[in-house]
């Protein structure tokens, strides 16, 4: 493996995984451990994305909630209506 500092780590694979490690390591002229180093880091990345994807749409839900408090209200409902309001053709 080529991280500077490494653990030694016992993992136990299913057959069927263990087997397609194997074979992938064969093609890629690698060793077992970098691909299941790499797969990790494929892993790690898309549950970061995801944790992202999941905070934003937290932030996004808190928005939409407070400028509906300040829009969904009467005076606003005004505005709703701007091309009447300020004789504006919709053509």
């Amino acid at each position: 493996m080529n991280n500077l500092s490494a653990v030694r780590k016992e993992v136990y694979l299913p057959a069927v995984q263990a087997a397609r490690s194997h074979r992938l390591a064969k093609l890629r002229a690698t060793s077992e451990d970098e691909i299941i180093a790499r797969a990790l880091d494929i892993l790690f990345d898309l549950t970061d994305l995801l944790d992202d994807q999941a905070e934003q749409q937290g932030w996004s839900y808190l928005s939409e909630a407070s400028l509906t408090l300040v829009w969904d209200n009467d005076k606003a409902a005004a505005y709703d209506n701007w091309r009447e309001l300020y004789g504006v053709s919709a053509g």
